[in-house]
């Protein structure tokens, strides 16, 4: 995995929609950095912080839920 990731490249990792994930970056769910591009910009989220969204989130539906992780499956496979 690269050190930098778009935000397709983290959808496609936490297997969701990347509108879903740049409305987790504007409601500062998870950490990115905007890189100008021309028009809007770019989001980069770095690895490391992509990781520690997704064990902490896994954790935290796995105690809440007292049984198995559903909410991000791929990040369960590739975490636990």
């Amino acid at each position: 995995m690269k050190e930098i990731l778009t935000v397709s490249e983290t959808a496609r990792f936490l297997t969701k929609h990347p509108d879903t994930i740049r409305r987790w970056i504007e409601r500062k769910i998870l950490p990115a950095r905007k890189i100008a591009s021309g028009g809007k910009g770019v989001f980069a989220i770095l690895k490391s912080d992509l990781l520690e969204f997704a064990v902490s989130t896994v954790l935290k539906h796995k105690i809440r839920k007292g049984k198995g992780v559903q909410h991000f499956p791929s990040v369960q496979k590739k975490l636990l």
